[in-house]
């Protein structure tokens, strides 16, 4: 392993070993950490997450292990932070504020990456590390804290603006309008498709925005029953 850098040292981080902004972070050496995550993803892409260890990470990023874990408390979470990393190296995922769903909804497939941008090994990484977190619940909920809850969020958001505006019908029920963008998204990878900007369209285009804006329709109340009597 290689050497560990000054404000890097092994003095008390595991203690305060979590997710990244801990106490602890202000002394950490920030050109480390994309060494790290780069070597997090050279790891899964060479022998999938199970056999990846903390060891071979530090050995791949040329870091003392206790550098890792005054970064992350486990491989879960800076496998969660690799697979975050990843996806934003095609840009940050903001919440757009044009003023109208379409306008927003515009912007939101604007920032889909084109294919090529993330695909070296992307595909292949993203169903390893789902794989993985169906049997492995730390990194599940690291997941969805550090991969799933910012776009969760950004959709969940342009909606709620939404419908403040008076765009979606008072009372619409849109809490599973983010899921369903993702779960699509990952049934796509599943059958080895990309997703691209053509396709989160149609999704949005064919699902969410028909969803969001459909007039209520009122449920005939059915009357009293007739007398037999009468």
């Amino acid at each position: 392993m290689g050497p560990v850098a000054a404000g890097d040292g092994d003095g008390g981080g595991a203690a305060n070993a979590g997710k990244p902004g801990g106490q602890d972070r202000r002394r950490l050496d920030p050109s480390r950490d994309v060494a790290i995550l780069q070597a997090v993803l050279a790891g899964l892409a060479e022998c999938g997450y199970d056999r990846l260890s903390m060891d071979d990470i530090a050995s791949r990023a040329h870091v003392g292990k206790a550098a890792l874990y005054r970064r992350w408390r486990s491989k879960a979470a800076v496998v969660a932070a690799a697979a975050a990393w990843w996806r934003e190296q095609a840009g940050a995922l903001a919440v757009p504020d044009t003023g109208t769903l379409r306008g927003d909804s515009e912007a939101l497939l604007a920032a889909v990456p084109e294919p090529g941008v993330l695909d070296r090994g992307g595909v292949s990484l993203v169903m390893d590390v789902a794989t993985a977190a169906s049997r492995d619940r730390e990194l599940a909920a690291a997941l969805e804290e550090h991969v799933l809850a910012r776009p969760r969020e950004v959709i969940a958001t342009v909606l709620a603006r939404a419908a403040a505006r008076g765009e979606i019908p008072p009372g619409r029920d849109l809490s599973l309008a983010p899921d369903i963008v993702l779960g699509l998204n990952m049934l796509r990878v599943v059958t080895g498709k990309p997703v691209d900007r053509a396709f989160v369209r149609q999704v949005f285009e064919n699902v969410i925005l028909p969803l969001a804006v459909a007039p209520v329709i009122a449920t005939p109340q059915p009357g009293p029953a007739a007398s037999p009597w009468l």
